[in-house]
């Protein structure tokens, strides 16, 4: 594909997606960018496509880098929270340390509990990694399968 065909189907599919976003429909996108619905059909199952790989890798490779470094974040929070309660002389600032450390302790609390819904999210992306190479097994075995000849001349499958 040559750079000029390439850079147009990359701003179709960027005013495709701005199209989308907007509400309409792909025959009314096809319409406004004076192409095909089937042509818009396969920019939006491209897109798709796109958005489903890069939603996976995110899951997968920096989510839960992210959700380490907000866990450490939060417990150096609590800390200095904690000495300023220690150590201030000042009710004003101590009362603000100690809503710091109940509001950071409650964020805590939600991003562990979420913890369970991101579990539950890579699980979902395994097994589908893992029904979708069960697939490819299964695809690969019925090519690999032979058709032999018996000796009346007849084909049979196994």
């Amino acid at each position: 594909m040559s750079t000029k065909t390439g850079q147009a189907v990359e701003w179709r599919r960027s005013k495709v997606v701005e199209l989308r976003a907007r509400g309409m429909s792909q025959i009314e996108i096809a319409h406004e960018l004076q192409v095909s619905k089937q042509l818009i059909s396969l920019d939006v199952q491209y897109l798709r496509e796109q958005a489903k790989r890069s939603i996976k890798e995110y899951v997968t490779e920096h989510l839960p880098e992210q959700y380490q470094i907000c866990l450490c974040a939060f417990d150096t929070i609590l800390k200095h929270a904690y000495e300023i309660l220690q150590v201030s002389h000042d009710n004003r600032e101590k009362l603000q340390a100690m809503q710091m450390y109940r509001d950071t302790h409650q964020l805590k609390l939600e991003l562990l509990s979420n913890a369970t819904t991101i579990d539950s999210a890579l699980n979902y992306i395994r097994s589908k990694q893992r029904q979708q190479q069960q697939q490819e097994d299964n695809d690969s075995d019925s090519q690999i399968a032979t058709t032999t000849t018996t000796t009346t001349g007849r084909q049979s499958v196994f």
